[in-house]
């Protein structure tokens, strides 16, 4: 299995550091970087990379299996349209800037038979992983979710703080309680972009209360559910999971490598994918609606 990364900031780099273990588990064969930072290359060489590239069309003649697109935000929907057209995709989240973008990438894959994965990192959480296993298809009567932390880079490579920290919680809450329509009663967003970000929502009956800030000085990643006759905090950072005031701490593999190992496993056939453009999409209609003041979300509409 050939994998290229293309984006060499801190993200695409821990994706080739962890690529490079898993080839020596003959997992991968080849790990390839794209960066139009020389000396970012260096660094990818340095940690494992084996062949190193300024342009992604570059790569192409060694027929990679899978490309990692960790690139800022804004850069991925370009990209994808391109190496879509040679190889299955992981991209990392959000999926694309606009819903619009993401749709069309859908289409593609569509057409083209291509297996696009997006990086929701948090779904291979074993804290979170514990309480899927703990409240099973019970589906909580409401969830309240904090993600918060001081920004790290430019706000511009991620949009908003929706995009960058929000999205990551809807999509664990759609994960447990899926519904066609998704109700928003009411938001505050403050900054421009988008810094912090409160809202409450209605899915499938269940109130879900979601706040996503930049203005931390305290990272917290931290969700709250009640169901009919239990309660649970989870702390996602400290893998901690709290039920009716017992702590619990979480022991797991990295993430990351769980994440990659599963892609690659999908790739090969082997596993259905945990997260796929389908739930990406229906995310990032949930961010789009929240930033243009809608009221409801129809996700059972958005790829019939």
């Amino acid at each position: 299995m050939k994998v290229l990364v293309i984006g060499i900031g801190s993200m695409g780099l821990n994706h080739i550091k962890v690529l490079t273990q898993l080839k020596k588990e003959n997992l991968v064969t080849e790990v390839y970087a794209v960066d139009i930072d020389r000396q970012r290359l260096e660094i990818a060489k340095k940690q494992g990379a084996d062949l190193v590239f300024t342009d992604a069309h570059d790569a192409l003649p060694y027929k990679p299996d899978l490309g990692i697109i960790a690139t800022p935000t804004g850069l991925h929907y370009g990209i994808a349209s391109e190496l879509i057209k040679h190889m299955d995709l992981l991209i990392e989240k959000p999926i694309t800037e606009r819903l619009s973008e993401a749709m069309d990438l859908y289409r593609k894959s569509q057409a083209l038979g291509r297996r696009v994965l997006v990086g929701h990192i948090e779904r291979f959480n074993p804290a979170y992983r514990a309480l899927i296993n703990e409240i099973g298809n019970e589906k909580p009567m409401h969830v309240e979710t904090i993600r918060a932390g001081p920004l790290r880079g430019n706000p511009q490579s991620y949009g908003n703080v929706l995009l960058d920290l929000g999205i990551h919680d809807i999509d664990l809450v759609l994960n447990m309680v899926y519904s066609d329509e998704v109700k928003i009663i009411g938001r505050i967003l403050r900054g421009n972009p988008v810094s912090t970000a409160w809202a409450l929502l209605n899915v499938d009956e269940t109130i879900y209360i979601l706040h996503a800030s930049w203005d931390y000085e305290t990272r917290i990643r931290r969700m709250i559910l009640t169901l009919r006759n239990k309660y649970y905090e989870v702390d996602l950072l400290n893998k901690s999971l709290i039920h009716n005031g017992t702590r619990h701490m979480i022991e797991g593999i990295d993430q990351l490598r769980q994440e990659l190992t599963h892609a690659l496993n999908v790739i090969r056939g082997i596993e259905n994918p945990i997260i796929d453009i389908t739930n990406a999409i229906k995310t990032l209609a949930i961010v789009e609606g929240m930033i243009s003041s809608k009221s409801t979300i129809n996700l059972g509409e958005l790829l019939r």
